[in-house]
């Protein structure tokens, strides 16, 4: 469903490192986050980006759950890892950055979720693809998961790793996007 948000899918083997949870909307995505962090006390989440951790802590806090639990990834120390599950709570628009972060976790299946909503994936049309969605009965708290997901995530990443020269840092992925992307 999502190849078509990103482009066409290639017969190319991707190490599983990540495992994408897409949902349509960011309020299914943070129910989702909350319910993991209430079943999974060693889960932590990592935002790329500042805006997102603020978001995140005011609703883990909103939701009676330790907003410590929330770390950026400039704050992430592989000791931590140790004793809990990471769980990312976007995408970084770059794909080089996210494999350079994980490189040395020696971990596979790293949860990361993400929202059709959200800049990355409206960079590619979402928009368009959410009333068919819906249209097809999928539900708010429902994750699309799948390896071919995953794929053209990545392959849309790369799409945007082929436009940006000089990356310009932002606080959020919104910011970013338009930081970066409408030179």
């Amino acid at each position: 469903m999502l190849s078509t948000l990103f482009g066409k899918k290639e017969d190319t083997e991707s190490p599983a490192v990540f495992k994408d949870k897409v949902y349509i909307h960011s309020t299914g995505k943070m129910n989702a986050c909350m319910q993991l962090a209430k079943t999974q006390p060693e889960a932590i989440f990592i935002a790329w980006f500042n805006e997102t951790a603020k978001t995140y802590k005011v609703f883990f806090l909103q939701n009676g759950i330790d907003e410590a639990r929330i770390t950026t990834v400039d704050k992430i120390d592989i000791a931590i890892l140790k004793n809990h599950q990471p769980v990312f709570l976007e995408h970084y628009p770059l794909p080089a950055k996210e494999l350079e972060l994980v490189k040395d976790w020696q971990l596979t299946n790293i949860p990361i979720f993400s929202a059709m909503d959200e800049p990355l994936f409206k960079h590619f049309g979402s928009d368009k693809m959410i009333p068919l969605i819906k249209l097809f009965g999928m539900k708010e708290s429902e994750a699309i998961e799948h390896s071919y997901v995953t794929e053209s995530i990545i392959k849309g990443q790369g799409k945007i790793a082929n436009k940006v020269t000089i990356e310009k840092t932002a606080g959020s992925q919104a910011e970013w996007m338009t930081k970066n992307m409408n030179d």
